[in-house]
């Protein structure tokens, strides 16, 4: 199983670039795998000014919609542009995830699976009950590309 734990952690907000994602699961990986390339390719997050420089992946789901975001932290005060999304994440009790793979991409997919398929199943004291998760890379060196993923909770 996954590097976890559940953490108090604060308010923060996310500025993201937004893609509609359509179809099943197998399509939805595809479709944020090549949305990735697109960003990394257009240097897109650049153009973004963030508290840090850790890229982070942003999954939320809007009447009925799924939406993915590339995006970066950025102070609370910011404004959205057009295609752009402000993503808050509220003060409380988050699972985090830890996890280092070889790209960009395996570490999301590291993450996402066992938070959603494994983990959260477990939980007998918390549950997640819907809003915005995220996951950020947090460095990258020999040993790969290391990241946390966020999932909020509430307690039962």
């Amino acid at each position: 199983m996954a590097n976890y734990t559940i953490e108090t952690k604060p308010a923060f907000t996310v500025l993201g670039l937004d893609k509609v994602l359509t179809g099943g699961f197998p399509e939805m990986g595809q479709q944020k795998q090549d949305f990735w390339q697109k960003i990394n390719a257009d240097h897109a997050l650049d153009q973004l000014t963030g508290i840090n420089d850790y890229p982070f992946a942003v999954n939320e789901a809007i009447n009925g919609e799924f939406h993915y975001y590339a995006g970066r932290q950025v102070a609370a005060d910011t404004q959205a542009t057009a295609g752009q999304r402000l993503i808050e994440f509220p003060a409380g009790k988050y699972l985090v995830i830890t996890g280092t793979a070889t790209d960009q991409m395996s570490l999301y997919n590291s993450l996402e699976g066992p938070a959603f398929g494994e983990i959260l199943p477990q939980l007998d004291d918390y549950a997640y009950v819907g809003g915005p998760n995220t996951s950020y890379v947090t460095g990258t060196d020999a040993n790969g590309v290391h990241g946390e993923m966020l999932v909020p909770l509430v307690e039962k």
